[in-house]
């Protein structure tokens, strides 16, 4: 039986980028699907769009995204879509009208409604009413029409697509995992001196990174030691040390051998990459318990749950320099918990089989080569 043709339509920023190539790494060598991956990178440094005079920033990345995203209109078409772009696709719906649909698997950490609510920590601006929400809403709900199966990151994202009245039935959470083979925990002793932290965020604001400066200031001065991994211009701070490093590089998987505990009191997070990075490494880690950092952070097992507070940093950082020797329990069961929940290849595995399943209920089994269509 011929392989179904499946196209990967994926989103290539921030925490996106990183889950997609690790699903393209997973994926492009199974032997059950042809796979087209297509990223979506909402900028091309020397494009044609990028030169456009007098056009804002902002809407050339978007046109650039739109543009990329015309692959989900490639025909004939393929008998499989997996994609975790949404709005830029709009344009493309056509191609899911009658005999041209296909079956679509949607991949996403939140829903328009839950990021609209972060409005504010994400867009400096307060959240959309009236006219605008609706919209956006009426967008959203467009596009997921003609998905057939929903891949959310967290119980939190499948939460908000039940809010919208998609059927349990369509929602199979699935988290995005990374590779255990690249991500391995060393060998780590009670250490005496400063307890070392790491934290990694591109958007240093919105991640919590003042906040932790602040508490690190007061009376975890000397205590505490930070390394920073972001693209953000940080002030500087004693004790601290800035990285510009790319994900999964070598020196990012040094820094998160090196560290004691993984710090990221995020103001506002869908998932949170990073931390999964973090107990793959068997570093346990402080998260703000928002958007899915429950599905990753196992409160008192595998690090600690807080609000982004000081008074909340604070109290989980303080327990964690009482008792140093916990950190090293805490990080072997880190570990187990990345095994079992965010093994890269398995959870890419599975969205394979997700595919077959999908492919063979549709019974689309065309092998003509595909032909973009912008």
């Amino acid at each position: 039986m011929t392989p179904p043709r499946v196209l990967f339509l994926g989103l290539a920023y921030a925490g996106h980028r990183t889950r997609f190539e690790n699903l393209v790494a997973h994926t492009s060598g199974d032997v059950r699907i042809r796979g087209t991956y297509r990223a979506v990178t909402g900028w091309q440094s020397g494009g044609r769009i990028e030169q456009l005079p007098l056009l804002p920033a902002g809407v050339k990345g978007r046109l650039r995204a739109t543009v990329e995203a015309s692959a989900m209109a490639t025909m004939p078409r393929p008998d499989v879509i997996w994609s975790s772009v949404a709005q830029v696709a709009a344009p493309f719906m056509w191609s899911e009208v009658g005999p041209l649909r296909r079956p679509r698997i949607q991949d996403l950490d939140c829903t328009f409604d839950q990021l609209e609510e972060w409005a504010p920590i994400y867009y400096n601006r307060e959240p959309h009413s009236g006219w605008r929400r609706r919209s956006g809403q009426l967008m959203e709900r467009a596009l997921f029409r003609n998905v057939t199966l929903f891949t959310p990151w967290s119980n939190w994202a499948a939460d908000g697509l039940q809010r919208l009245g998609i059927p349990r039935d369509r929602i199979r959470v699935l988290p995005p995992g990374v590779d255990l083979s690249q991500w391995r925990p060393t060998e780590r002793v009670q250490r005496e001196g400063p307890l070392r932290l790491l934290f990694v965020g591109g958007n240093f604001e919105r991640k919590g990174g003042m906040l932790l400066l602040d508490v690190l200031r007061g009376r975890f001065a000397g205590r505490c030691e930070l390394d920073v991994v972001t693209r953000d211009e940080v002030p500087a701070t004693p004790g601290m040390r800035v990285h510009r490093t790319e994900a999964n590089s070598p020196e990012l998987l040094r820094l998160y051998a090196q560290a004691d505990l993984f710090v990221l009191p995020t103001r506002a997070e869908c998932f949170g990459i990073a931390t999964v990075e973090a107990l793959a490494s068997g570093l346990p880690a402080i998260m703000s318990d928002v958007g899915g950092a429950a599905d990753i952070v196992d409160h008192g097992a595998t690090g600690w749950l807080i609000q982004p507070t000081a008074a909340s940093l604070s109290q989980a950082l303080e327990e964690a320099l009482v008792d140093r020797g916990r950190l090293l329990e805490m990080g072997r069961r880190a570990r187990a918990v990345a095994e079992q929940r965010f093994d890269g290849a398995k959870n890419d595995a599975t969205i394979v089989d997700l595919v077959l399943g999908e492919a063979k209920r549709f019974g689309a089994r065309s092998a003509a080569p595909a032909v973009s269509v912008v």
